[in-house]
């Protein structure tokens, strides 16, 4: 079984490719490699958008050798601007990023707020699937969470090139999550962008995204058995019951 004080350290790197968000018909479409479509529903009931990229960490290896890792300081890496146009003045890009040991599912981006895009992100909910008035989609813990990071922007002002400046405001970034340990197969990457709130589904309509790049700087630890046990037990418990 793991033994204590044997201390490693890795960074883990991995890129999410640019999506390209436009309108095709009355429809949304998304493109970039590994990006989807998704469709959830707001707490009204109604239909509600988003694109979201879905990645992971390969942790098979720590497993095989029963360390744990814990994370330090990820950062998701961006090297350019985001970019969109729209028809909807009043409306907000609004971008999560995320790294976890539970899957998000997609049933977790239901709960918006009809019309402001409000959305309570996993981790925030103390596991439970409502929070007053608002419908969370699924239930996480905080502890589940290891980094999370929330930004709005808003449309530019008119310019003498034109209504559609292009290059959004940036108004709100926050972030959460614990900076945990596990002792799980994986770790989740997710990008999620709201595309309801942003744009609407006729010409002149575009998010672009830039590439990314998710660092993570890890220490690997061999723990004592019954710590070890009991983390082992608790990523296979979330991470059974999510995906």
């Amino acid at each position: 079984m793991a033994k204590k004080d044997k201390v490693k350290e890795r960074i883990l790197r991995q890129f999410v490719p640019p999506a390209v968000i436009s309108v095709d018909g009355s429809n949304f479409a998304v493109g970039g490699g590994g990006w989807e479509a998704l469709t959830a529903t707001d707490t009204a009931g109604n239909p509600t958008y988003w694109a979201v990229y879905r990645g992971y960490f390969d942790l098979s290896g720590i497993v095989i050798d029963q360390a744990t890792l814990f994370t330090v300081n990820p950062m998701f890496q961006e090297g350019c601007d985001w970019n969109y146009i729209t028809t909807n003045a009043q409306g907000a890009l609004q971008v999560w990023d995320m790294l976890s040991q539970e899957y998000i599912t997609d049933e977790t981006f239901d709960g918006v707020v009809p019309a402001s895009g409000n959305w309570i992100a996993p981790g925030l909910t103390a596991g439970h699937t409502t929070v007053g008035t608002i419908r969370v989609g699924a239930a996480y813990e905080l502890e589940d969470i290891h980094y999370g990071n929330a930004r709005s922007f808003q449309y530019g002002a008119v310019t003498a090139l034109g209504a559609s400046p292009f290059l959004p405001n940036q108004t709100r970034s926050s972030t959460w999550g614990v900076g945990s340990a596990t002792a799980g197969q994986k770790l989740y990457i997710t990008r999620a962008i709201h595309i309801s709130s942003a744009i609407t589904a006729e010409p002149n309509n575009e998010i672009r995204s830039p590439p990314t790049a998710v660092v993570v700087p890890s220490i690997i630890a061999e723990e004592t058995d019954l710590r070890y046990i009991e983390r082992l037990r608790r990523s296979y418990v979330v991470q059974g019951t999510v995906e």
